[in-house]
C-alpha cells in the first residue's frame, strides 16, 4: 500500500469513528433522503468540528444489490471524509456480508478513493479485512503507535453455540505473531495499540453488574448468553447503555492475546446501535461508538461519532468521548419532534407510564360500572 504514512502533528492524533450507517442504495421508501440527509450532515459536522486525522467505519456500512449500486453507497458515506481527503480505515461487519457484493469487491470499490487506508494482509486468513496501520512521530520517521483492524466474521456456523461468530483462531495467532514482529523492530518494546472491530468481545459483560429491583427502568436484558439477568453499568464506567451487548457466546481467547502481548491498550466496537459507554477490563479500555445513521433502530438525535485523541507525550492514555447530532446544533430531518427530544429510555418509561395509566383508568371505569350494576340490584 503506497499511501503517505499516518502521522503525528503536533503531538496529537485524532481519530473518529463512525458506527452502523446501515446506507443504502434506496433513496425512495421510509422517508430514506431524509436519513441519508441526516446521516451526511452529522459526519459534515463532525469533519468540520474535530478536524480527524483519521476515520474508522466500524461495519455494516453499505448495503446494494449490485456493484454499481454499492459505488454509489460507498460515495456517499465517504463524501464529507474524501471531499477534505481526509485518510480512512473500514473494517466490515455481519450485514456487510448480506448483499450482493463481496467484501473483497467492497473493498476494491473502497479503494477507488485516494484517502482509503483499508487493505487486507492475508488472504488465508478468516474474514477479509485484517491489517493494521502503523503511526509515525511528529518529529522523526519512528513507528510510535499502532492501529489493528479486525473482521469479527458473521453468524456462528453452530447456532446452538452461539448466535454471532468470533475471530478465529487463525486470526488471533496472525496478530500475535505481527505484534511480536514489530516488538523485535522496536527494540524489544511492544508498540502500543488501539483495535477495532465490529462485533465485540463477551468481556465487555465485565463492564455490567446485575440490576437492583429499583433500577429495573434503567436497565436492559443481556444477550443470548446472559438474557437471564437485567443489567446496568459499573458506576466506573462511562456513557450509555441502551442494549445488552451482543457480543459471541464463545469465548476464544482474543482479550486474552491482548494480555498476553500487552501492546492493546483500548478496544473500540461498533453492531450495538445504542451503547456508546467505555470502560477498563484489566486495564484495556472496550469502548462502544452508537451507530452515525439514521437509517437502522437508533436512539433519537443521540446518533454520533466517538474521537479518539492520542497524545504523542503519553502514548498509554486513551482521550474520548461521544459527540451526538443535537451536540453539532443539528436539526433532524428525519425525525419527529418527539424523536427528536426523546431519548429511547424516556419514551420506554412514557408508554410504560401511558399503560399503567391506561389499566388504571379501565380499573377505575369498571370499578364504577361494577358498582352501578350493584345499586341497581338492590
Amino acid at each position: 500500500m503506497n499511501k503517505e504514512p499516518l502521522r503525528f502533528k503536533n503531538g496529537k492524533f485524532k481519530i473518529m469513528l463512525v458506527g452502523d450507517l446501515h446506507e443504502s442504495y434506496d433513496m425512495y421508501s421510509d422517508n430514506a433522503a431524509n436519513k441519508a440527509d441526516d446521516m451526511n450532515a452529522l459526519l459534515t459536522k463532525a469533519v468540520e468540528q474535530l478536524n480527524p486525522d483519521l476515520v474508522v467505519y466500524l461495519g455494516d456500512n453499505a448495503g446494494a444489490d449490485n456493484e454499481m449500486q454499492m459505488r454509489s453507497v460507498i460515495s456517499r458515506i465517504l463524501y464529507p471524509v474524501s471531499v477534505k481527503d481526509i485518510p480512512f480505515a473500514v473494517v466490515f461487519g455481519n450485514h456487510d456480508r448480506e448483499c450482493a457484493v463481496s467484501l473483497k469487491d467492497q473493498m476494491r470499490l473502497y479503494n477507488e478513493h485516494d484517502n482509503c487506508y483499508m487493505f487486507n494482509a492475508d488472504d488465508t486468513l478468516t474474514g477479509y479485512g485484517n491489517y493494521n496501520l502503523l503511526i509515525k512521530s511528529s518529529t522523526s520517521d519512528d513507528d510510535v503507535f499502532n492501529l489493528w483492524f479486525v473482521d469479527s466474521n458473521n453468524l456462528a456456523d453452530d447456532q446452538e453455540l452461539s448466535y454471532y461468530d468470533w475471530v478465529h483462531e487463525d486470526q488471533i495467532e496472525w496478530y500475535k505473531k505481527t505484534a511480536l514482529e514489530l516488538k523485535e523492530k522496536n527494540g524489544g518494546e511492544v508498540i502500543p495499540a488501539l483495535l477495532f472491530q465490529h462485533i465485540p468481545v463477551p468481556e465487555e459483560y465485565e463492564l455490567l453488574r446485575e440490576a437492583k429491583v429499583h433500577e429495573k427502568l434503567d436497565s436492559v436484558p443481556g444477550h443470548r448468553k446472559w438474557s437471564d439477568k437485567n443489567h446496568v453499568l459499573k458506576e466506573t464506567v462511562e456513557g450509555y447503555l441502551g442494549e445488552g451487548p451482543c457480543t459471541p457466546c464463545v469465548n476464544s481467547g482474543q482479550f486474552a492475546a491482548w494480555k498476553e502481548i500487552g501492546d492493546v491498550i483500548g478496544a473500540f466496537f461498533g453492531h450495538d446501535h445504542m451503547n456508546d459507554f467505555a470502560g477498563y477490563v484489566d486495564g484495556i479500555m472496550l469502548a462502544q461508538s452508537k451507530t452515525a445513521g439514521f437509517r437502522p433502530y437508533t436512539d433519537g438525535c443521540r446518533s454520533g461519532v466517538r474521537l479518539i485523541t492520542l497524545d504523542e507525550n503519553d502514548l498509554k492514555n486513551i482521550n474520548t468521548r461521544m459527540y451526538h447530532f443535537k451536540q453539532f446544533g443539528l436539526k433532524a430531518k428525519s425525525l419527529s419532534p418527539y424523536m427528536e427530544n426523546v431519548t429511547d429510555r424516556q419514551d420506554m418509561k412514557l408508554k410504560l407510564a401511558g399503560t399503567v395509566l391506561g389499566a388504571a383508568a379501565a380499573l377505575t371505569t369498571a370499578a364504577v360500572a361494577v358498582n352501578k350494576i350493584a345499586k341497581g340490584k338492590k
